[in-house]
């Protein structure tokens, strides 16, 4: 017997939802994945294999059409956003160095643009994670109102802004633990490139969808 032999529907539930990544597949559709790669670039450190079984298994539930939700699967947009809420809200799961992921990280920021506030012209953010070793140290975003490009690579484009700043330092500002006056605070953190720019990039982006202030949370005191 695989399932949980219960007839509780929390047990029914969580013989499909439980199950390694699965969860995090809905998020990452919820939050706009349209294809097998977005959902590999929201989770970098899934096997291939694996997001593949999960994906078959959610189509074969009714929760997945191709790669949109379907009306079954959006319902579970509150169970992922009350998940989120008892985490920030918890100590039980605080963030830990094992957290702390670049590549997802960036990611996020790719989807996270706000393009009425970005400037006319395409502006190019690299980002320099000074604690990573290079495969991980340095990305480019290319933002523009019309697109929004995430680069691992360093491609020729003239650089706006730079942002350095330790990896965590980085993401507690995004999940909004910091806000951008504290984060450039942060020992190690410095911003360099045009001036005007540096002072408007904070408000380019919406920063994380579960951040305390959007989970109706107060903001806890930063340390540091």
């Amino acid at each position: 017997m695989n399932g949980y032999g219960q007839f509780c529907a929390v047990a029914r539930a969580l013989e499909l939802l439980g199950e390694r990544w699965t969860l995090l597949i809905v998020r990452e559709l919820l939050l706009g994945a349209s294809s097998f790669t977005d959902i590999r670039r929201g989770l970098p450190r899934i096997p291939r294999a694996t997001l593949a079984a999960r994906l078959r298994a959610l189509r074969a539930a009714g929760i997945l059409d191709d790669y949109r939700l379907t009306e079954a699967g959006a319902a579970l947009a509150p169970v992922v956003r009350e998940l989120a809420r008892w985490a920030v809200a918890t100590d039980s799961v605080a963030l830990t160095e094992d957290d702390l992921d670049t590549a997802a990280l960036t990611w996020d920021m790719r989807r996270r643009v706000n393009p009425a506030a970005l400037p006319e012209r395409t502006v190019v953010l690299a980002i320099e994670f000074t604690d990573r070793p290079p495969a991980d140290r340095r990305y480019w975003l290319h933002l523009s109102r019309t697109s929004v490009d995430l680069c691992r690579q360093d491609i020729g484009a003239p650089v706006d802004v730079w942002l350095c700043a330790p990896t965590a330092a980085a993401t507690r500002w995004w999940l909004g633990d910091l806000s951008w006056a504290q984060l450039l605070r942060q020992p190690g953190v410095r911003v360099d490139g045009d001036r005007t720019l540096q002072r408007q990039m904070h408000r380019w982006f919406d920063r994380y969808v579960f951040t305390p202030e959007t989970l109706g949370l107060p903001q806890a005191s930063p340390s540091g």
